[in-house]
């Protein structure tokens, strides 16, 4: 079952225009923030961008399939969500969503890094969303 991390920041929006919807707004300030021990502990080989939901990062540990997906709640009080997913290929089928120590290693790093930065009012819990939308991951 993915995470669901919430919480509030404030960051400098330089190009409001480059945002594709509200609720991408802010989000890659803490993509940008997040990049750095993402690609430390899981290497450079990671897609990261905006789509039209929010901003993502995407990677492999072995053949778990990682994302965090990240999602402007309020875009005038800058509260973000992350949605942290893992999922496990299945050899005919779509990917499941699976839980594992590589879920759990992940949502220490990213909570550890935003503890870090500091944001305010952070909470973590399980979430029955999979909104990831990784490839065939829907």
């Amino acid at each position: 079952m993915p995470y669901a991390l919430t919480f509030s920041k404030q960051v400098e929006i330089t190009d409001p225009d480059q945002y594709i919807n509200d609720c991408c707004i802010g989000g890659d300030v803490v993509l940008d923030r997040l990049l750095p021990v993402l690609r430390a502990r899981y290497g450079n080989d990671l897609q990261s961008n905006q789509e039209d939901w929010g901003w993502f990062a995407w990677f492999d540990e072995g053949p778990v399939k990682l994302a965090v997906d990240i999602f402007t709640d309020d875009h005038k009080n800058l509260q973000f969500q992350l949605l942290l997913t893992s999922r496990k290929p299945r050899l005919i089928l779509r990917d499941i969503v699976e839980d594992g120590a590589e879920l759990e290693s992940l949502r220490e790093l990213v909570v550890r890094e935003l503890a870090d930065w500091p944001v305010s009012s952070l909470t973590v819990q399980r979430s029955t969303r999979s909104t990831c939308l990784r490839s065939g991951a829907a």
